[in-house]
């Protein structure tokens, strides 16, 4: 690569380019800097590989992904003096200033940034008094700068060793550095080429700054003089109340007073109340200007606010709480059971604990919605809290009173918005719960949870306990793995699985489509849509476990249409045909039934649970000459990836045993899950890897119409997996007719539905023998044959 000669140094004519936020290098100044993105990162590990030198240039922005717009093109060569590489990828490095240079033209812009330079050298003045006058005024003035600013980065030795340089540039370097001027300042003085023309500019930027600190001195001492006008005042207002209570005037006794009896009639308990009563003195005795006394009056307003002892009476009719429940949702039997025998409990006990319920299930199968369903049940109040995103425990235990600006947790202000201790209580999405510094929600939940202990609820703003024991809490997650046991174990798991074509039919046709047109105020009879029309709409333009996808294409055929009808100027009604779905919505996204597929050696079909729902997995298995090592692609976590060592082992077992020549331990083998994007993880898809395998040594083709979930142990047992029903409605969907389990989840099928026990085969197994006899079809020269 072709060289420059710059400062005695050989420098290549191309160097790779890492972009600076909020900083500037410049010349024969030594910075360290902080490298954590992708393409910073390659640029560095090229110019370590190479002679350690980058062009450093500022952006303009703060993105962090830029372009070459994006960046000023003037810049400084850095040398990479030291290096260190941190364990999550990212580099601490030192750099030392070698000279400036401008982009002349970006080669390549990926993996990183290479471009071609011109070094900018600076011009001569031609007069050296000149030039010492300004670098001695400059020096001055910085000097009074960072002595009235105690800028932590300029101790007494620096300024000592400023005022020693002679060079310049340096001077000029250091200065712009420690002013802590904003980085088009900064870039403005890098760009000059002549030496005056940057220390005449320096020397107009401290001129500004010791302007400033004039002005913030008589600002400081205007606010003195306006404190001791304030304290002069607050000391005339006392004497001025003195004199009112002499003439009986004493509004604020009066409001102590209201305040009292409210205190009284809250009917709080009796810590509660000694607490109350306690605080309302020290408010009485404080002076009416203490930042305090507003403390202490918001703290007794929340006090009498909250529902102590208010409660709803419960109407307890089993019939027409069954009734609101069918009305509002269709199926989830099970969530609607326990409903019920909660109902019939408490009308047979009169008090009951209440329980914590979670329905947990996939996006869009109504886990949110049915807690209004079930407050109108028991005729209650309902509240809500969304729990996504929540990091602070303070959001759950409320913050502590000696916190400007406190507030209760979210559960306090909830009872206080509902005005009554038994609402029902929706903690909506309790599985994406965070935690970091500031502590761990889902530990502040324990309390509130645990029927044992939160009839005592301790908030850090209330400082008193709070009855918490008649409140009828309902949590939603979509996956139990990411909350903590501790909670989990407070929890009862309703399983919300997720709708099959059947279900989601009579979904859309009693509450989706009604509620579509009625958002789009349209009446029933301006949009007729049939049976086939829902079910073509189901079929061929969704694949997910809830209905929130349908609702969203139901609603796209209502906005065409309705848009049909305003600009002919009619309001007739419309029938809705098959052919008018595929006009409106296009090209069928989906097919149940894969016309394409074939019978095919390695490839296996697995099923898999995930949060939104169950999931074909399309596992592929491919050997090539090499030295027997086992490539796994397709973004599979750690669980997958023992699997795959497991089922390969069993393979090689399994073809060993049965004396079929095949030279394994040379061969290279790839295993690969598509859709590598996702990421797949889970103990099921073992014997999928297992039969493809098997399939490649022997050249056995896997059925098409056979799906399969399960984990395989070395000795070729298939163990119990769990999300039974959400893999089988992935199957159906798919068109897959037989569907391969462990037999230890036969006792699972009698909890299928109807339809997808009726329409698919389930076939239990034990082993992996049992699975290949079930999977894998006869080598195809034994087929010609028969």
């Amino acid at each position: 690569m072709p060289e420059i000669r710059l400062n005695n140094m050989t420098v290549a004519e191309q160097l790779p380019l890492i972009a600076l936020k909020n900083t500037v290098l410049f010349p024969k100044l030594v910075i360290p800097l902080m490298v954590q993105r992708s393409k910073s990162v390659a640029a560095l590990e090229a110019a370590m590989s190479r002679d350690r030198l980058v062009l450093f240039t500022t952006q303009r922005n703060l993105e962090d992904d830029v372009n070459e717009e994006d960046l000023f093109q003037t810049g400084s060569i850095g040398r990479v003096i030291s290096a260190f590489k941190l364990p999550d990828g990212s580099w601490k490095i030192d750099v030392e200033g070698v000279a400036r240079a401008r982009i002349s033209a970006f080669m390549t812009h990926e993996p990183f940034f290479e471009v071609r330079y011109e070094p900018i050298l600076p011009e001569s003045t031609g007069s050296s008094a000149a030039d010492e006058a300004l670098v001695r005024r400059v020096l001055e003035q910085f000097q009074t700068v960072a002595k009235a600013r105690s800028f932590p980065q300029v101790v007494p030795e620096v300024l000592y060793v400023m005022s020693q340089l002679k060079d310049a540039e340096q001077i000029i370097g250091l200065v712009t550095a420690n002013l802590n001027l904003e980085v088009s300042e900064q870039q403005k003085i890098l760009e000059m080429r002549n030496h005056a023309d940057a220390l005449r500019q320096l020397n107009a930027y401290l001129t500004r700054e010791m302007d400033v600190l004039k002005a913030e001195k008589d600002l400081a001492q205007k606010t003195k003089k306006q404190i001791g006008r304030m304290q002069k005042e607050m000391f005339l207002r006392e004497q001025l109340k003195s004199i009112e209570r002499e003439l009986g005037v004493d509004d604020e006794r009066e409001e102590l007073d209201v305040l009292r009896k409210k205190i009284e009639k809250a009917k709080m308990p009796e810590a509660v109340l000694t607490k109350a009563t306690k605080e309302l003195s020290r408010l009485a005795k404080m002076p009416p200007m203490s930042p305090e006394t507003s403390y202490i009056r918001t703290y007794l307003d929340w006090l009498v606010e909250l529902p102590w002892h208010e409660k709803t009476n419960d109407k307890i009719d089993l019939k027409a709480a069954q009734r609101v429940l069918d009305q509002d949702h269709y199926g989830l039997p099970k969530v609607k059971e326990r409903i019920l025998e909660y109902l019939a409990v408490q009308k047979q006990v009169g008090k009951l604990k209440g329980p914590i319920l979670c329905l947990f299930g996939p996006p869009g199968t109504g886990k949110t919605s049915i807690g209004q369903s079930v407050a109108r049940a028991l005729d209650r109040k309902f509240v809500r809290v969304s729990l996504g995103g929540m990091r602070d425990e303070a959001e759950i235990r409320g913050h502590r009173r000696t916190y400007v600006g406190a507030l209760p947790g979210r559960i306090i202000q909830g009872m206080h918005q509902a005005k009554v201790k038994n609402p029902v209580f929706m903690l909506d999405e309790i599985d994406k719960l965070g935690m970091d510094f500031r502590g761990d929600p889902s530990a502040a939940l324990l309390e509130a949870l645990d029927p044992e202990q939160n009839n005592a609820f301790s908030d850090h703003y209330l400082e008193v306990p709070f009855d918490l024991s008649d409140v009828l809490f309902i949590a939603t997650a979509n996956s139990l793995e990411t909350i903590p046991p501790a909670l989990r174990d407070r929890l009862e798991i309703i399983d919300f699985p997720g709708y099959t074509a059947r279900e989601k039919l009579s979904i859309a046709k009693r509450f989706l489509m009604p509620k579509t047109l009625r958002d789009h105020g349209l009446k029933k009879t301006n949009i007729k849509a049939s049976d086939a029309v829902l079910t073509t709409v189901i079929d061929e333009y969704t694949r997910e476990a809830g209905v929130r996808e349908l609702q969203r294409q139901l609603a796209s055929i209502v906005r065409k249409v309705t848009r049909a009808n305003v600009e002919s100027g009619t309001t007739r009604t419309v029938s809705l045909t098959v052919r008018d779905v595929r006009k409106h919505l296009g090209a069928a996204r989906y097919s149940h039934e894969d016309k394409h597929k074939t019978d095919e050696v390695g490839v296996a079909t697995g099923l898999a649970w995930t949060p939104v729902g169950g999931e074909i997995l399309t596992i592929e298995v491919t050997r090539m000459p090499g030295k027997g090592r086992l490539t796994l692609t397709g973004q599979l976590g750690d669980v997958m990836r023992e699997s795959a060592q497991a089922a390969l082992s069993y393979a090689r077992t399994y073809v060993a045993k049965y004396g079929i020549k095949n030279d394994l331990l040379k061969d290279d083998l790839h295993i690969h899950v598509p859709s590598g994007a996702v990421r797949k993880d889970g103990p099921s898809a073992g014997i999928a890897m297992t039969t493809a395998l098997v399939s490649l040594f022997t050249g056995r083709p896997v059925r098409k119409d056979v799906a399969m979930t399960g984990e395989i142990t070395l000795r070729g047992k298939v163990t119990e997996i769990g999300g039974l029903k959400e893999k089988s409605l992935a199957a159906l969907r798919a068109g897959i007719k037989t569907v391969v389990i462990p037999e230890s989840n036969k006792k699972d099928l009698a909890e299928l539905p109807k339809e997808v026990a009726s329409r698919l085969k389930f076939q239990p197994v034990r082993g992996m023998h049992d699975v290949i006899e079930h999977a894998l079809l006869p080598p195809r020269m034994e087929r010609s044959r028969k």
